[in-house]
C-alpha cells in the first residue's frame, strides 16, 4: 500500500529586516501614521475605480500576489476619458510597490496593514493570530508604518 505525501513548499526565508525601536528613533511615527492612513484611503477608492488595474493580494499565509483581470474594454476611448489613464497607471505603480513591500516584510507586517488598516479588524485579532506580546506588537506595528512610510515617499523626521 502505498501512501501520497504532499508536501507544501513554501518560500520562507531566514532573513527578517523588521526595525528596531533604536532604528525608529529618527522618525515621527504618528505623523507617519497619519499619512499612511490617507494613503491606503486614495488605495481603496483607486481599487474601486480601477477594477481592471493590478491588484496587490494577500494568501492566507500572508505572502502577497500580484493580480490582473482580463481586460474586455468595449469602448477604449470612452475608458480613457473616463478613467484618465494617468491615474490607473499610478495605481498600478503603487500596486507593484505595494507587492514588493509585501514580499521583504515580515508576516506580522503585512497582517498588520492588512488585516488591522486596510480591513479594519482590531490589533487583538493580530496579535492572538500570532501570538504576539504587547511590547512586541508595538514594535512590529511601529515597524510596518515606518517601511510603508519609506517606501511610499510619505516618511516623517522628527
Amino acid at each position: 500500500m502505498e501512501t501520497n505525501l504532499k508536501t507544501e513548499l513554501q518560500d520562507e526565508f531566514a532573513d527578517n529586516f523588521t526595525l528596531t525601536k533604536e532604528e525608529m528613533l529618527v522618525y515621527d511615527i504618528p505623523a507617519t501614521f497619519e499619512k499612511v492612513i490617507d494613503k491606503l484611503r486614495e488605495l481603496k477608492i483607486a481599487r474601486n475605480k480601477f477594477i481592471n488595474g493590478y491588484h496587490v493580494r494577500l494568501t492566507p499565509n500572508y505572502r502577497p500576489r500580484l493580480e490582473q483581470f482580463t481586460q474586455n474594454v468595449s469602448d477604449p476611448v470612452g475608458r480613457a476619458v473616463e478613467f484618465k489613464l494617468d491615474n490607473e497607471e499610478e495605481y498600478n505603480l503603487f500596486n507593484i510597490q505595494l507587492n514588493k513591500l509585501y514580499s521583504i516584510m515580515s508576516k506580522e507586517e503585512n497582517a498588520y496593514i492588512n488585516d488591522c488598516l486596510i480591513c479594519g479588524r482590531s490589533e487583538a485579532s493580530v496579535k492572538t493570530k500570532f501570538d504576539i506580546p504587547r511590547r512586541a506588537f508595538e514594535v512590529i506595528k511601529d515597524s510596518a508604518i515606518v517601511r510603508f512610510g519609506i517606501v511610499f515617499n510619505i516618511i516623517v523626521y522628527k
